[in-house]
């Protein structure tokens, strides 16, 4: 029988974790599914957790790894996987997260009825070792009510607040979507997932449910966090706001938002730049904008007091000259 579901989860030395994830998915009060484990280079003892799961749920859990045992990244890693899967319904887990038991039967339900809608996604309780608390999401100070969101409605909503966004773990999305909109962009680092989203919600409705359904885990080794305390992130950050500066422009956004991502992307950029001292940084800074000379251009006084003044003082001048002008306005 094809399973209404595939689960999806790129392995990389989960072996403290995937246990617990993997009893969480066991649980599940819907049965209909299959689940595809695709290792990305581990080299810890996650085969070996692997192997019992495997012992235990040979027809629905299915294990592959990449030649040479070789790691690709988690974007590359998702769509193999899901190349291998065969549901009409997409679920991603990370190999540290944890679902509640109704977190497949209660949004494959909503989902099965709003046949208009590409995926269904709910809040995560941010789960860290010595606290939780339920993932804010809304626009502009609301919260967000359940029911569809015709697109661009949630490009607006996410681009306001990435911190807000889906989480792979809380969503279901259908496949033929996940196909039409090419999957996950292989280019993209620390962002994809906020990137996928917003490749669907352009061009698809998207049911938002406010019920609690995973605990996320929030852990100092993430990928995430190494990534920022080694500098990386932001060159992510980089590509990310580059490459939605093209997807709003291509989508004929308005330009507001595109005003608003160009200027994270000076932030993110002015953040690298200030490790390499006053005038090194200066001449990098300079050298990049000539590569985008339209944000040079639009943020000028913030690019004129940059050249001249710390950075840290410009940006509090810049942000006292915006604040003055919107009292006027």
């Amino acid at each position: 029988m094809t399973p209404d579901i595939s689960i999806i989860t790129p392995l990389y030395n989960g072996s403290k974790t995937l246990l617990e994830t993997a009893l969480s998915v066991l649980s599940q009060d819907f049965k209909n599914w299959e689940w595809i484990l695709f290792d990305d280079g581990s080299t810890d003892s996650t085969h070996k957790i692997v192997e019992e799961l495997l012992a235990k749920e040979p027809n629905r859990i299915k294990y592959f790894q990449h030649e040479k045992n070789a790691n690709h990244g988690t974007s590359y890693t998702r769509n193999r996987a899901v190349e291998k899967s065969s549901g009409k319904i997409i679920s991603f887990i990370d190999q540290d997260d944890i679902w509640f038991e109704d977190r497949l039967s209660h949004q494959f339900d909503i989902l099965n009825k709003q046949n208009e809608c590409a995926m269904i996604w709910s809040p995560a309780l941010y789960w860290y070792t010595d606290r939780s608390f339920v993932q804010s999401v809304g626009y502009r100070g609301k919260g967000l009510e359940p029911g569809v969101y015709i697109p661009p409605s949630f490009v607006r909503i996410f681009l306001s607040d990435l911190k807000g966004t889906p989480l792979p773990s809380g969503s279901l999305l259908r496949r033929k979507h996940f196909e039409e909109v090419n999957g996950y962009d292989e280019s993209i680092r620390g962002s994809e997932d906020i990137v996928l989203w917003l490749k669907i919600a352009q061009k698809y409705p998207i049911y938002f449910d406010d019920k609690v359904l995973i605990k996320y885990r929030k852990h100092e080794d993430s990928t995430l966090r190494i990534a920022k305390r080694s500098g990386v992130m932001d060159e992510w950050d980089l590509t990310f706001y580059r490459w939605v500066n093209r997807f709003l422009k291509e989508g004929k956004s308005e330009q507001e938002l595109i005003d608003e991502n160009d200027f994270a992307y000076y932030k993110t950029l002015k953040r690298m730049l200030s490790k390499e001292g006053y005038f090194k940084s200066r001449i990098a800074l300079r050298n990049k904008l000539k590569e985008h000379p339209e944000i040079g251009k639009r943020f000028s006084m913030d690019y004129l007091l940059d050249l001249t003044l710390p950075f840290d003082l410009a940006s509090r001048i810049s942000a006292k000259i915006r604040f003055d002008l919107l009292k006027k306005t």
